[in-house]
């Protein structure tokens, strides 16, 4: 699907059935004001399936933790209530189609985004997986820096740990990780440091 249909249906039947009006469109992204660090929001992501088909994220987005991408990882596929794995776009059916967008992204922020309005939020949402990946142990790491908590020295000494155990330092996307988790570790002003980083994710996701 075009982005145009998707903003389409943002502007003239969606944005109205949501909650709240805090929510802006943008390149397929609905989200809402960016609060310390914290992007979340909704994807609408076109399908390789087929032309009015697509894909519903909710996410949350540390931006602190420097990428040039928008990462899904900490998020949650909402789907039809058909039960089918996608949603299916029908111009006939439009104001249809909003009316259950609205009900999932109603119900994703109610008991998940407003949960996760600060770092220290993300931490204590995620940190139960942060072993899933080294990617999960790194935004729950830097979420902790983030906040300023006293235990952030040993959460980054541990994901250092973690990675020279379970990843290749060779591959670039680890070494990356591992050379920047060393500089916030030893950095004397790591929020400087964080803030970097956070304006570096802004500028290449345009936003």
């Amino acid at each position: 699907m075009k982005g145009a249909i998707f903003k389409s249906i943002f502007n003239n039947h969606l944005k109205q059935q949501l909650h709240t009006d805090k929510w802006q469109y943008k390149s397929s992204l609905v989200y809402s004001e960016i609060t310390s660090g914290i992007l979340k929001g909704f994807c609408f992501d076109s399908s390789a399936y087929g032309n009015d088909i697509f894909d519903l994220t909710a996410f949350v987005c540390p931006l602190y933790v420097p990428k040039s991408y928008l990462g899904l990882s900490f998020g949650d596929t909402l789907r039809p209530p058909n039960k089918r794995q996608r949603w299916d776009y029908d111009a006939a059916q439009v104001e249809q189609l909003s009316q259950q967008l609205a009900a999932v992204m109603n119900q994703a922020e109610k008991k998940f985004l407003s949960r996760i309005n600060n770092a220290a939020d993300f931490y204590k949402y995620y940190r139960w997986d942060k072993k899933n990946t080294f990617r999960y142990f790194e935004a729950v790491a830097y979420s902790l820096a983030y906040s300023g908590s006293k235990r952030a020295d040993k959460e980054l000494k541990n994901l250092l740990a973690y990675i020279r155990k379970n990843e290749d330092l060779s591959g670039q996307h680890v070494s990356q990780t591992y050379n920047n988790t060393e500089r916030l570790l030893w950095s004397d002003d790591r929020k400087a440091v964080l803030d970097e980083w956070e304006q570096y994710t802004r500028t290449e996701l345009k936003i």
